[in-house]
This record gives C-alpha cells, structure tokens and sequence, in this order.
C-alpha cells in the first residue's frame, strides 16, 4: 500500500468517527459537577465556639473563579473543620476549625495541584 492510499484511508476513518460523534444521541463528554462558584462564600458566616478557632491560609495558584471551589472542597474535606470561606483575590482561604487540628494537616490539605498553602502566622 503506498503512501497516498494510507493517508486517504485514515482521513476517511477520522471522517467516519467525526460523523458518528456529532451524530450521536446522547452526549459522550459530561462536564464535572463543582459548587457553583456563588456558593463558595468569601468570607466566615459565623463566630469560634468553645474549642474552636479560626485559621487563615494564603493559598498560590489560584488563577480564576474555577479554583475557588476546589478550594473550599479541599478545605471542608478536612476533620474538624466547620466552615471555610475563599478570596481568590487575596490569595486566602480562612477556616473555622477545632483548636486541636494541626496546621500542617491544614496545608497538606490545600497542598494539591497546582495549589500550596502556608498558614499565617
């Protein structure tokens, strides 16, 4: 088979496969389901309890309105964290969490991706 006829043989492939992919039915790609950005509060909605206190992490890496709910996923994903909030454009993520848990877990946690955190002092 020379060169031509292969070309034209896989141009005639890609054709085939691009016509049954716009012509299917149901949708191959399905988009990931996040929190809607607008639900990713920017700021703490309630005060520490008892035993309680709130702790504030500036995260690098955050690029645009996407990454604020990965974020705040990650944040509430660790154990004895309550509530958190995120400022993209402060570069922070502030979390209401159980005095007990360390900083360290709260970094690793938000250490993902293209994202690293350091807690304030």
């Amino acid at each position: 088979m020379n060169k031509y006829a292969l070309v034209a043989l896989l141009a005639a492939a890609g054709s085939a496969a691009a016509y049954v992919a716009l012509r299917a039915k149901d949708r191959t790609y399905v988009a990931p389901r996040q929190a809607p950005q607008s639900t990713v509060p920017y700021l703490l909605a309630s005060e520490p309890g008892a035993g309680e206190t709130v702790r504030v992490l500036d995260v690098t890496g955050m690029c645009c309105g996407g990454c604020r709910p990965k974020v705040h996923a990650a944040a509430l994903g660790v154990a004895g964290v309550r509530e958190a909030a995120v400022d993209q454009e402060a570069g922070t993520a502030t979390v209401l969490v159980k005095a007990d848990v360390e900083v360290a877990t709260l970094e690793r946690a938000l250490t993902f991706d293209k994202y690293e955190a350091h807690a304030r002092p």
